[in-house]
């Protein structure tokens, strides 16, 4: 049986949030490796996925299992900061993986955000790596597949 993806993974989470909550909208997908930094994409284990919603709601849904998640749940408050990513996107975490490595950034990450940040300008999801407080955050174009290094 083969492994899912992030990707793969986040479609599930997007598939039970949209059957409960039709009106949500991805945001970011934020995967933890719960066995500490790693430079192994399949050890991003942990999902914790969240949505914009009607009525400047939120939708968060976590994960259980790898590829199982517990039930979505609502919040009363909008999520800020972030622009509404268009599912599924173009690219998929082991290829940022080796993107990033290509580009020289072989160090071990402990997290890994799906995000379009709203600013400072706007553009295309970033799949960022980070987790590592010794190291800066390495950003990866999900379209473009450009790589670069911020704080």
């Amino acid at each position: 049986m083969a492994i899912l993806s992030f990707n793969g993974r986040v479609n599930i989470a997007v598939r039970i949030v949209t059957e409960q909550y039709p009106a949500a909208k991805l945001y970011e997908a934020d995967g933890i490796a719960s066995k500490g930094p790693t430079t192994d994409p399949a050890q991003i284990d942990q999902l914790r996925v969240v949505f914009q919603n009607s009525n400047n709601t939120t939708v968060i849904i976590k994960s259980t299992g790898y590829g199982e998640f517990g039930a979505p749940v609502l919040i009363p408050e909008p999520w800020l900061e972030d622009v509404v990513i268009q599912w599924p996107v173009p690219m998929d975490l082991p290829e940022a993986n080796k993107l990033k490595e290509q580009a020289g950034f072989t160090q071990a990450y402990g997290a890994v955000t799906l995000r379009n940040p709203l600013g400072p300008k706007l553009g295309n999801p970033y799949f960022i790596f980070g987790g590592n407080p010794s190291q800066p955050y390495v950003f990866v174009d999900v379209v473009t597949g450009q790589v670069h290094q911020g704080r």
